[in-house]
């Protein structure tokens, strides 16, 4: 399977008329959407990263209609770590004498914890990549529902 750049697929893109771009456009964001709401939902422990998925238009100038699946910070501002990871640090409390989770047999206080870090699960670069690889048959189901119009 050949590869493109980022610049080779908008100069692909450019090509389309407007119509065919924006809903090329809002199909691929809608694979990308739905692939990263299944690799957030591997995350279920409070689900703030699937509740903080979002698929917004943004449209700049005239022509071009861009659109944009993303995590939401305020709602999940651990997104970036959970995609990509982190390495080994302490973690230390804020505004408290110590830290408090619940263990087994109760609480559990802790002045300071050493993570062990996180190797990440890349879901989002997942998603983008289902949704460049879904391009094509996009592009052939509305070229045949505009035939078939």
């Amino acid at each position: 399977m050949a590869t493109i750049s980022i610049a080779e697929f908008k100069d692909f893109l450019r090509e389309f008329d407007a119509d065919l771009r924006k809903k090329t456009l809002l199909r691929m964001s809608q694979v990308a959407f739905d692939s990263a709401a299944v690799g957030a939902n591997r995350h279920f422990k409070t689900g703030a990263l699937r509740q903080s998925l979002r698929n917004k238009a943004e449209p700049k100038g005239v022509d071009v209609n861009r659109r944009r699946v993303f995590h939401d910070r305020n709602r999940a501002p651990h997104a970036v770590f959970v995609n990509f990871g982190t390495r080994p640090h302490i973690i230390k409390p804020k505004d408290k004498k110590a830290l408090r989770w619940v263990g087994p047999n109760g609480f559990i206080f802790a002045k300071e914890v050493k993570h062990p870090g996180y190797k990440g699960d890349a879901y989002m670069v997942r998603a983008a990549t289902d949704a460049i690889r879904s391009m094509g048959s996009i592009v052939d189901d509305i070229l045949q529902e505009t035939n078939n119009a």
